[in-house]
């Protein structure tokens, strides 16, 4: 599914817009993009590919300063996108699919966990908490490619390029196509709950 069927439909839905942070190796912006018919950002992102369109974007230096450049439209090819990321990630709408995550009443394998791991993108190292299968191991996780990006929750992102640029983020989407490395810090983690921001 491109941008084109997807991303126009979401504008003409008229749907919730939503603020983001955008990061590539090269690139890093503020801006919003429209969920359309989708009611969680991880479903509109997950079910596109091509370009995404990012509104009244406002272009940011590696430490994050603003720029002078704001753009009232651009198209971002998702393949140069290292993450997306939301410093205060809003709660789904109601009746939004849950995605990974469904309720539960016991602590068998066969539910998703909160994970810590730390993963590399050619621009930055990314630490949060990941939920996944309690049977998953460090190579499920790196070989497996669903979902493309990755959702990651209690973020705090690190610049290669200068170390002493740290961000932190409620919610972040990994691009696994930018994924160059990865480690599990913790296996301990909760249960996931079905409240969690946009997993």
């Amino acid at each position: 599914m491109g941008w084109d069927d997807t991303f126009d439909a979401a504008a003409a839905s008229g749907g919730r817009e939503e603020p983001i942070e955008l990061v590539g190796t090269n690139l890093r912006m503020t801006g919003t993009v429209s969920l359309g018919r989708f009611g969680r950002l991880t479903d509109l992102i997950n079910a596109s590919s091509g370009y995404l369109r990012i509104r009244d974007a406002l272009l940011l230096h590696r430490n994050g300063d603003p720029t002078d450049l704001k753009l009232p439209e651009l198209m971002v090819d998702q393949d140069e996108i290292s993450f997306i990321a939301q410093t205060q990630a809003p709660a789904p709408e109601v009746g939004a699919a849950t995605g990974f995550i469904e309720p539960v009443d016991d602590t068998t394998v066969e539910h998703r966990k909160a994970r810590e791991f730390v993963i590399f993108t050619p621009g930055h190292m990314i630490s949060g908490k990941v939920y996944v299968f309690g049977q998953t191991d460090l190579a499920g996780f790196v070989d497996s490619t669903d979902p493309r990006f990755v959702p990651v929750v209690d973020v705090t992102t690190r610049s290669l390029a200068d170390r002493g640029i740290v961000s932190h983020y409620d919610f972040v989407l990994v691009n696994r196509t930018q994924m160059i490395a990865a480690a599990e810090t913790s296996r301990q983690g909760d249960i996931a709950a079905e409240t969690s921001p946009e997993l």
